[in-house]
């Protein structure tokens, strides 16, 4: 089970960002008004990715994460899920990028996007939306890679309906749930999901659903 906190100044921005989290492989075990009060819920609690929403990227809140970065590091515990409304400071994204521990999209991407990122952070992976790749003002270390840049073996074609099935777990849907929205049996749903495994070389759901990102078949 991932668990998550939430860090948004809006209380009803924190709701809906708990209600896009949560699925049956996640859970939100916190929230937080701001990133000082998330510094001070991570002292006595954790989790493994924090969903922070910010309506910019100031010098101040740039030291806040790179601070939560320096405490919390990625590859031992937390990943954070950046969501910006505007990167105009583009200047600041690199040096937080660069601790390796932070992944950012825009604020506008869907829920299914979000679920998709938390899923891929939670296996260790990173994120970055392309319309913010173009505008960072240096080169990442090698502490992030672009998840359109992970080499990926060749893999066996999906079918059209194990797409869907992916992309259904990609949102964090149960098989009972994908059955219900595609319109097909359980049993059926579970027989997509091990072509999905075998055909992915995964060996999780959590894993085909970051495989797919990275080969395109879930977009983010």
């Amino acid at each position: 089970m991932t668990r998550i906190v939430v860090c948004a100044e809006n209380s009803v921005t924190r709701v809906g960002l708990t209600a896009m989290a949560t699925t049956a492989a996640t859970q939100v075990v916190g929230q937080a008004a701001c990133l000082g009060d998330l510094i001070t819920w991570l002292q006595t609690q954790s989790a493994d990715v924090a969903v922070v929403e910010l309506s910019a990227l100031t010098p101040e809140l740039a030291r806040d994460l790179m601070q939560i970065t320096a405490a919390w590091p990625s590859a031992d515990s937390l990943s954070i899920l950046l969501l910006l409304e505007t990167w105009e400071n583009h200047w600041l994204l690199t040096p937080v990028m660069s601790t390796g521990g932070v992944s950012i999209l825009p604020v506008t991407v869907s829920a299914d996007q979000i679920k998709g990122a938390i899923a891929t952070l939670a296996i260790g992976l990173m994120v970055l939306h392309p319309e913010i790749a173009e505008t960072l003002s240096a080169p990442i270390g090698s502490a992030f890679t672009p998840v359109e840049s992970f080499p990926e073996p060749s893999l066996e074609p999906l079918t059209p309906r194990e797409i869907e099935v992916l992309n259904q777990l990609a949102a964090g849907l149960s098989n009972k749930a994908i059955a219900t929205t595609l319109a097909i049996s359980e049993h059926t749903v579970k027989f997509h999901i091990s072509a999905i495994l075998s055909k992915l070389g995964a060996s999780s759901r959590t894993e085909a659903v970051a495989v797919g990102i990275r080969a395109g078949l879930v977009m983010l």
